[in-house]
């Protein structure tokens, strides 16, 4: 849990929020997200994305913080909230995070998944066109213009990486704020094996980098440690 999750744990017990037009986070809902205690939520009958603590954070971004801090990841609690009130997929905190990114960022695949398939049910009910939800899911950004994917790659979460390939080969990941894209994220790190799957299955992955470098800057940097494996998979001919 990062610092200003912890500070709005604490803040919790004695200072419930209310910000803007919101209920605010009552402690009970809180610790409740947190243990993925789906049933203090049935009786409630405010919609659930207005329970939001100072950060913005939503009760599902809530729960996907606290299993980060050592919970098995069960997808129970996050297809039943989502169940109750779809809108929580979409929803982003102060700093633009949707649950997708906080998944995708700790590498908790399962719920990966759930989110995916919880967007493609919402295509279904809404009749709106092949993978429409799914792709946009896929490609919003948070504050730093970081997509899902950008986190992924970042993690070197290959599984999650693996997944969101699949649901879009053909989806193009621009540059984020720092002018990364996920493909140069993943060559500047030294992720192999992401690195190959990206270039294996992406049908157009993005080389550009920050400062007007790319993909075969970040390589020649530690072409002689990995000369042959950058040979092998074309980075260098």
């Amino acid at each position: 849990m990062d610092s200003s999750d912890l500070f709005e744990a604490n803040q919790a017990s004695s200072q419930p929020s209310l910000i803007e037009d919101n209920i605010g986070m009552e402690p009970e809902y809180y610790n409740a997200a947190a243990k993925g205690e789906i049933g203090v939520f049935k009786g409630i009958t405010e919609p659930l994305n207005q329970l939001l603590t100072p950060n913005r954070n939503t009760v599902l971004h809530i729960h996907l913080t606290s299993l980060i801090e050592g919970s098995e990841a069960s997808t129970a609690f996050v297809e039943e909230i989502l169940r109750m009130h779809p809108p929580l997929l979409w929803q982003a905190h102060v700093k633009g995070e949707t649950p997708l990114h906080v998944a995708a960022r700790y590498g908790l695949a399962p719920i990966v998944e759930v989110l995916i398939e919880r967007a493609k049910s919402q295509q279904e009910d809404l009749e709106s066109g092949v993978n429409k939800t799914v792709k946009e899911m896929l490609e919003m950004t948070n504050n730093e213009k970081d997509t899902a994917f950008h986190e992924a790659v970042r993690g070197n979460h290959l599984d999650i990486v693996k997944r969101l390939i699949q649901e879009g080969p053909d989806y193009s990941y621009s540059q984020n704020e720092a002018g990364e894209t996920p493909f140069y994220i993943a060559v500047e790190r030294r992720f192999k094996e992401v690195m190959h799957h990206i270039l294996l299955k992406c049908k157009s992955p993005a080389h550009v980098g920050p400062l007007g470098r790319t993909t075969l800057h970040a390589a020649v940097i530690w072409y002689d440690q990995g000369n042959a494996y950058l040979l092998s998979i074309g980075l260098f001919h």
